[in-house]
């Protein structure tokens, strides 16, 4: 205990720290008073839990601990032994310290509770967004379910039979099923648009009998790729693109997917080219040079690598051969999806 402290000052401790944090316990403030006495023993994790559990806020913890400390501080000074500095310096050094690491640690645990309540309401939102799903597919007793095949769009509009909280059930049609579950990579989900929203849904087969199929509901996803005006296709084989930008500046890179309207591109230097910039660009499609301009709508990466997308300004010859290159390309991967097969989630026996 601090050189000076006596009962009645530790008493007026007790008192200040029960009228500063009014919703704390008995056992609670003792402990906080404990803490403060004992400048050996920092304050423990489960008194910072405690003290939010008891619905005491950051400020008022600390708000408390700086009533504590200028009694303290007063009490020290007034003792005959007020001349030693070292024990004022220690006392202060321990009390600042516990100050930070409370303080600190109740913020902490607030902004997590903070985080933990924001989750909650998003979570009440959904679940918001959902029953009115549930309201509009009941009406109109259909649904459409998608999905991606390397970045081929494959949807299919199923009869609803039931719709609940939980899931639905639709007509068992084996034929346009199958390839809407072999684009996926588990042979089990796809996704569906929440009506009049930005959201979609993923979707996990839960029973399969031999006319109908049972979905449950997955998490939410924001609707990124279908903002897209065309059918995009990942590149296949290795397709090299040249780009030139102002002043005279020049990069390489590879095609990572393409469309009749835009590029994905992949690309190594040491300065990248910025949103907005337009870019003259050069690829070879089928034996042709095809060449055009384009403006850069978006770049992500570091240290050297990077990824961009590009909006692509067409003239009539260059959009046929994109619009070629991609229908190609579609027919190809919608004919690898025929040869996986149905999915054994769909095989009833």
């Amino acid at each position: 205990m601090p050189s000076g402290l006596n009962k009645a000052t530790k008493e007026k401790l007790r008192e200040k720290l029960k009228q500063v944090l009014s919703r704390a316990s008995d056992v609670v403030v003792e402990e906080l008073l404990e803490s403060v006495l004992k400048p050996a023993a920092p304050p423990s994790e489960s008194l910072t839990e405690r003290l939010l559990n008891e619905k005491c806020t950051p400020n008022e913890i600390h708000l408390a601990l700086i009533y504590c400390r200028n009694v303290l501080l007063m009490t020290h000074m007034q003792s005959p032994d007020n001349q030693d500095f070292q024990t004022l310096n220690r006392l202060l050094i321990h009390y600042d310290r516990m100050t930070s690491f409370l303080v600190q640690a109740t913020e902490k645990k607030h902004e997590q509770t903070w985080k933990a309540l924001q989750a909650e309401f998003l979570k009440e939102g959904h679940a918001h967004l959902l029953e009115r799903a549930i309201s509009h597919w009941s009406r109109k007793k259909e649904i459409t379910l998608y999905n991606y095949y390397r970045e081929i769009p494959v949807s299919v509009l199923a009869r609803l039979v039931h719709t609940g909280r939980d899931g639905f059930v639709i007509e068992m049609k084996k034929n346009d099923l199958a390839p809407l579950l072999s684009a996926s990579s588990d042979g089990i989900s796809a996704y569906t648009r929440l009506p009049d929203s930005e959201l979609s849904i993923q979707l996990f087969v839960q029973e399969v009998t031999r006319n109908t199929l049972h979905w449950r509901y997955g998490e939410f996803l924001p609707l990124s790729r279908e903002k897209r005006r065309d059918v995009r296709v990942q590149s296949s084989t290795l397709i090299h693109i040249s780009l030139d930008g102002p002043e005279q500046q020049h990069w390489h890179g590879t095609v990572m997917d393409l469309s009749a309207s835009g590029l994905g591109i992949s690309f190594k230097c040491d300065k990248p080219f910025q949103v907005g910039d337009i870019l003259e660009f050069s690829v070879i499609l089928r034996g042709d040079q095809v060449t055009g301009k384009g403006a850069v709508c978006w770049v992500h990466g570091s240290k050297g690598h990077y990824r961009a997308g590009l909006a692509i300004e067409h003239e009539q010859e260059s959009f046929m051969h994109f619009n070629n290159e991609v229908t190609r390309r579609e027919k190809n991967l919608m004919g690898e999806l025929t040869l996986k097969g149905v999915p054994d989630c769909l095989i009833t026996g």
